[in-house]
């Protein structure tokens, strides 16, 4: 009698918190796009924290926002760059920042 074979599982998606501190304009900016369309095709979940002159590109990277990519912005950085305020977007600050760093597996910043 042969052993019965091992029910493969799904590994559950890896929990990931992005900053973005650039813009478009930055040559880090593109290497941030790379990443974050290889971390989406891996089915992470990703939480992206914009902050600096990151938060200019909240607008851009609204449409890719949904159930796996959470999007952030830091309040005071709008404001500083007179950035209107968008519903979709969850402002805050380093609070956030803080309670997102310590509950995702894993942060890179850009």
């Amino acid at each position: 009698m042969s052993a019965p074979l091992p029910i493969s599982h799904p590994l559950p998606p890896r929990r990931l918190c992005l900053l973005l501190t650039v813009d478009r304009r930055s040559p880090i900016f593109t290497r941030f796009l790379e990443t974050l369309k290889e971390r989406s095709a891996c089915g992470d979940d990703i939480y992206l924290y914009c902050i600096d002159e990151g938060v200019r590109e909240v607008e851009m990277l609204l449409p890719r926002a949904g159930p796996r990519l959470r999007l952030f912005a830091c309040a005071y950085a709008a404001m500083r760059r007179s950035l209107p305020r968008n519903a979709a977007v969850t402002y805050g600050g380093l609070g956030l920042l803080a309670d997102l760093i310590l509950g995702t597996g894993e942060f890179l910043a850009f």
